[in-house]
């Protein structure tokens, strides 16, 4: 097949859905070109694939298609109409829904990452399959533990308000055991107070007073008399090396209960497992239906789960769940899935079949 990928290429997004499997297909003899400015320059494909809602003139491209009878497929990561007044992204998305709601409604296809998310996205079509978001085992190299216990959460700027859930259990808990807490992404600045700063020096009031800002602030005050050790982002092609860097012996999850979560994947799970370390996460949707280790989301459940490990054969539990994801979240095994999409040979009534 000569298969288009139109997408931006600079993020973690990118990176799971759209270079990864582009990886793996063309492993398998397949063309896949990854379309991310000039559509123009490129021959007619048999399929194209459009990532999330990044193009304002995907609208037109889709048209394009169809009077070709090229296959169009559209494949979203997240429930973009569901993203929180908390979430960074969400004045930005928020010019993108109508071309969202249409791409959903005009594709041959849509393609996302759990069954979850997939049921409210047949609200808009009803061929809609799941192509879970499945790692390069590649990428990873676990490295040997250090002498102290680490305990940690690596992620993105979207996770303020997911964080503090599990801030004050962190907090009591290092009161009573010795372990390094460790924080890697959410900003690239040297520290999260320069971070907030800069933010308030740059809006103002307008900002500390917006969800965002209250989210921020909220997280400062429950990272207070955490000791902590801090790590910027990196870019998400650095990313794999630089969570296998960390040396995490528990890596948490938490999240908050909401609709736009509800409908996300288990990403930090797979990636924690490849790492080396036992995840920990909040006993809601998503983890709650693939991570065999959850906590409710209250400071004692918190608290109480992640001291039963502290004394816990862990490498028994890290491989039990390594095992886990390479056995069905491997993008070695799942490639296929991806190729039959392509092909038109899995729709979604046979996925649910």
């Amino acid at each position: 097949m000569n298969i288009f990928f139109l997408t931006e290429t600079e993020s973690g997004c990118y990176r799971w859905r759209g270079a990864i499997p582009a990886k793996y297909l063309r492993r398998r003899g397949h063309m896949v070109q990854i379309l991310s400015d000039n559509f123009q320059a490129y021959e007619a494909p048999d399929v194209l694939v459009i990532f999330r809602a990044h193009y304002p003139t995907a609208n037109r491209i889709v048209e394009w298609c169809k009077q070709r009878s090229i296959r169009v497929v559209f494949d979203t990561d997240d429930a973009l109409d569901r993203v929180p007044r908390e979430n960074v992204h969400y004045r930005e998305l928020q010019g993108r829904l109508d071309l969202y709601h249409f791409l959903l409604e005009h594709a041959d296809v849509v393609t996302t990452t759990t069954p979850v998310l997939a049921a409210d996205l047949r609200q808009r079509n009803p061929n809609v399959v799941v192509l879970p978001n499945s790692a390069d085992p590649e990428e990873w190299t676990v490295r040997p533990r250090r002498e102290d216990l680490r305990i940690g959460w690596t992620g993105s700027a979207t996770h303020f308000h997911d964080l503090a859930v599990a801030l004050p259990a962190i907090r009591e808990l290092q009161k009573r055991h010795p372990f390094t807490f460790v924080l890697q992404g959410l900003c690239d600045r040297p520290n999260l107070e320069e971070f907030y700063a800069e933010l308030v020096s740059t809006h103002g009031k307008p900002f500390m007073n917006s969800p965002l800002g209250k989210s921020i602030k909220r997280f400062l005050a429950e990272l207070a008399g955490i000791r902590y050790e801090f790590h910027p982002m990196v870019r998400f092609d650095n990313h794999p090396e630089k969570v296998c860097e960390l040396a995490l012996d528990i890596g948490i999850a938490p999240v908050v209960e909401d609709p736009f979560n509800r409908n996300k994947s288990c990403i930090k799970y797979y990636e924690y497992a490849l790492s080396g370390a036992i995840t920990v996460a909040s006993r809601v949707l998503p983890y709650s239906a693939e991570v065999p280790i959850t906590a409710k989301n209250s400071r004692q459940s918190w608290k109480e789960t992640l001291e039963s490990l502290l004394d816990a054969d862990r490498d028994r539990l890290c491989r039990e769940q390594r095992d886990w994801v390479l056995t069905y979240r491997s993008m070695q095994r799942n490639v296929e899935l991806w190729e039959q999409v392509y092909r038109g040979e899995l729709t979604s009534s046979m996925a649910a079949a």
